[in-house]
């Protein structure tokens, strides 16, 4: 997809603006829209399809899909996503905040045929492009929900094996959807070896209390650091033992799910495990429901330089 590039200010993981890959040929077409949540852009160039959302006078990449490939994970965090495998490998329900254009969520179908992977997505545009534009058809297996995410998991009676929170509005993720309180929803919202993901940013300076709050709740975190981005995935548990730190006593997810192990790379995913700082806690505050200063803790500073 790489050859000429055009000077678009965009981002490549759904938080911040980085140099667009986009060719230099002309665009099969590009289209905006104005929300009440969101001011989208839709473009498609080839066979790749981006979301991206306007603000601030930069485009953020939401998500793209290769329409000739759906499976193949255009945007590199959303592999990274996938980490919560080697901790729970067999998951039957899993809740994902956040929408974009689906790309995670075929290559999830592909390796998870019979689970449920639940969507809450905010704003109704975004479903609407995502079906009429990026080609992804909801099932009875991958419904979505178009509501508040925090809402959902509140009213909701399912006990969630994954609940992946990958929910932004341009280069932030909303505020209530970063405090102790919504972590804690969450917590009590998965089973007793669910695993919490989330994409955060470690070039921010929301990052040191994005890992303080989720340690507050969570007793234990690994991190996947994305190559050459500023991503970080977060896998977190709500159970002290065993630990989850020992890729060694990780899930052979290769042997134990060859369709999915066809689409991610499960030995260069391992390799992306990153440590944990150990000094948040005296950088940092916990966010809560009343101290979340999302949006001017640097959250929209660039943190990816390289295209996809």
């Amino acid at each position: 997809m790489k050859k000429l590039f055009v000077l678009t200010l965009i981002s490549l993981g759904s938080a911040s603006p980085a140099w667009s890959a986009a060719s230099a040929i002309a665009p099969d077409y590009t289209e905006s829209y104005d929300t009440p949540y969101n001011n989208l852009t839709v473009q498609k160039i080839g066979s790749v399809v981006e979301l991206r959302a306007r603000s601030r006078a930069a485009e953020y990449l939401e998500s793209a899909v290769d329409l000739s490939d759906p499976l193949r994970l255009v945007v590199p965090y959303t592999r990274s996503l996938f980490g919560a495998v080697f901790l729970e490998p067999k998951p039957k329900a899993v809740l994902m905040i956040g929408l974009g254009g689906a790309g995670f969520h075929r290559v999830f179908s592909h390796g998870f045929p019979g689970a449920l992977l639940q969507t809450v997505e905010l704003d109704p545009k975004v479903f609407e492009l995502c079906q009429s534009r990026l080609n992804f058809l909801p099932t009875d297996k991958t419904p979505v929900a178009t509501m508040d995410g925090r809402l959902y998991v509140k009213r909701s009676k399912q006990m969630w094996d994954w609940l992946i929170l990958d929910a932004f509005r341009a280069g932030f993720v909303p505020p209530h959807l970063k405090t102790q309180e919504f972590y804690r929803e969450c917590a009590a919202h998965m089973s007793d070896r669910g695993v919490f993901v989330t994409n955060l940013h470690a070039t921010t300076e929301l990052y040191a209390s994005d890992l303080k709050t989720i340690q507050s709740v969570f007793p234990q975190v690994i991190l996947f650091q994305t190559p050459g981005r500023g991503n970080v995935i977060a896998c977190a548990v709500k159970y002290t033992t065993p630990s989850i730190s020992d890729p060694a006593k990780w899930a052979a997810v290769a042997e134990l799910n060859p369709m999915l192990a066809s689409r991610v790379n499960f030995k260069e995913l391992a390799d992306e495990k990153t440590d944990v700082p150990v000094n948040t806690g005296r950088i940092a505050r916990v966010l809560t429901d009343d101290f979340s200063p999302v949006e001017f803790l640097d959250a929209m500073k660039v943190n990816n330089t390289k295209a996809h």
